[in-house]
């Protein structure tokens, strides 16, 4: 053995190696269960401050985003409605929207209607969470199909009813709604007349809650946002829902001065000529 390697120094018992790593692993365990409770005070907090009341299962799924590392806090909320609110999120420098769908508060006789004629799912109704983890489902991806296809935040990944996605807007500042903006209305209405198009015949879904309150405006062009009713070409109330869709957009635009009329549209998006019986179940639904 080296005669400069001091006998003393060294420790070669086995047991008593493994007991001062168990001593550590604990230590740092402690450290580290420290950390996640000061964590999960201050998330409480943040939510607190938002006004927001969510059931403990919804608590746990938001939570679960911050401790798997897929952000760090939360900054503020972007947008509120009835059965869903959408919050800003960081980490690091980088934003993320968070969109949680208040449990107590949805409409799942309407979720359910969207949810059964789609052949991407077979949901038997048996509960509101199986219900609204499908709709959360459904909206994961609508949005990673049209993503591929026109604009639109680019889903990340789902809990049961919440949602991680891309953050439209510029450091930290939320792009303005269509509603909200002044643009050159003509040429955004054909920018959107051709991504209807293009959403129907390439991507085969309809948004089917689409206004001037679901596009974003981003570096002079719209973003499609809230897919959560898109339904795919092949759904029962696709037609239905197209028509709703050409209604809105262009009821808006005439308000805007624009000439165009909802007839024309659904056929320029569809290639088909608007009958008066689909029309007429636009009503029923």
């Amino acid at each position: 053995m080296d005669k400069d390697v001091n006998k003393d120094s060294l420790n070669l018992d086995p047991k008593s190696n493994n007991d001062y790593i168990s001593k550590r692993e604990k230590q740092l365990d402690a450290e580290f269960q420290k950390k996640i409770v000061e964590r999960k005070k201050k998330f409480l907090e943040e939510l607190k401050t938002e006004n927001e009341v969510f059931d403990n299962r919804t608590l746990l799924n938001i939570y679960s985003l911050l401790t798997g590392k897929h952000i760090d806090e939360f900054s503020g909320i972007i947008n509120s409605g009835k059965e869903a609110v959408v919050f800003k999120a960081k980490k690091g420098n980088e934003y993320f929207a968070v969109k949680i769908y208040r449990v107590s508060n949805c409409d799942f006789k309407t979720m359910w209607k969207y949810i059964q004629g789609d052949p991407r799912f077979h949901l038997r109704k048996s509960s509101t969470r199986q219900i609204i983890k499908a709709w959360v489902e459904k909206e994961y991806r609508n949005l990673m199909r049209a993503l591929e296809h026109i604009n639109t935040p680019e889903p990340i990944l789902r809990r049961e009813n919440v949602l991680l996605m891309e953050f439209i807007g510029e450091s930290g500042t939320p792009a303005p709604r269509l509603k909200d903006v002044k643009v050159n209305y003509n040429e955004f209405y054909e920018l959107i007349r051709e991504d209807l198009k293009t959403l129907y015949q390439d991507a085969q879904l309809v948004h089917g809650d689409l206004s001037e309150y679901n596009i974003l405006v981003k570096d002079d062009e719209p973003v499609y946002i809230d897919f959560s009713q898109g339904v795919i070409t092949q759904h029962p109330l696709s037609k239905s829902l197209l028509i709703r869709d050409v209604k809105n957009i262009c009821n808006f635009f005439k308000r805007k001065g624009v000439k165009c009329d909802y007839r024309e549209l659904y056929k320029y998006v569809t290639g088909e000529e608007l009958s008066i019986i689909d029309e007429e179940m636009v009503n029923i639904y």
